[in-house]
């Protein structure tokens, strides 16, 4: 998911993505504190609201969950559009991609529909990397955001952008080291998911 960001491939995951993070932002905007209090803030929300859904993925709903987040990403999506305007071919792969984790889910495929939830959830953490690590990594070097596009998509600003380099301190370093503290319990919830694990513990 991280080497494919940019395509279309993860677009259907990125959705209630974006809807989280910005939603997340839009709050911590309204709250006058630093701008080092606010990024850290939408850091620990996103990373605790991807903890919830590792934990709740372990107590085997995630078929439920996978239908719960396509029709949600639906919705938004078709919203989207019809408030836009914008037909591509986007819509069509978008409207497919949500059709076929329905249909898994009527199939009852319980394999696939774990690892289509883990997409979703880890979808989270995957933005986080960008917009804390890439922006300010490509930044330092001084690097063409859209050299790996449309692959590796960079976004041109990220919840640490208004940082900057505190202390003297490269922004690369405050908003690296922050993601390394809140990417860590998101690792531990990702351990014992395996199937036979899951039916030893519930």
């Amino acid at each position: 998911m991280f080497l494919l960001w940019g395509t279309v491939l993860t677009y259907p995951y990125r959705i209630v993505t974006d809807l989280i993070c910005q939603s997340t932002e839009a709050i911590a905007g309204r709250i006058p504190w630093p701008a080092i209090a606010s990024a850290v803030f939408c850091l620990i929300v996103v990373m605790g609201v991807t903890c919830v859904l590792l934990f709740l993925g372990r107590m085997e709903i995630s078929g439920h969950f996978v239908l719960g987040m396509s029709i949600l990403a639906g919705v938004i999506y078709t919203v989207s559009v019809i408030r836009n305007r914008t037909f591509s071919i986007e819509v069509v792969f978008v409207a497919i991609a949500i059709a076929a984790s329905l249909l898994l889910m009527l199939m009852r495929k319980e394999e696939i529909s774990r690892y289509l939830a883990d997409a979703y959830i880890m979808a989270l953490p995957v933005r986080m990397a960008y917009e804390c690590v890439m922006n300010p990594l490509y930044r330092l070097l001084k690097a063409d955001l859209d050299k790996l596009s449309p692959f590796m998509t960079v976004p041109s600003t990220g919840i640490f952008s208004k940082t900057g380099n505190m202390l003297g301190i490269p922004l690369l370093v405050w908003s690296g080291f922050f993601f390394i503290v809140t990417i860590l319990p998101v690792i531990y919830f990702t351990g014992g998911r395996k199937e036979g694990k899951i039916k030893e513990r519930y």
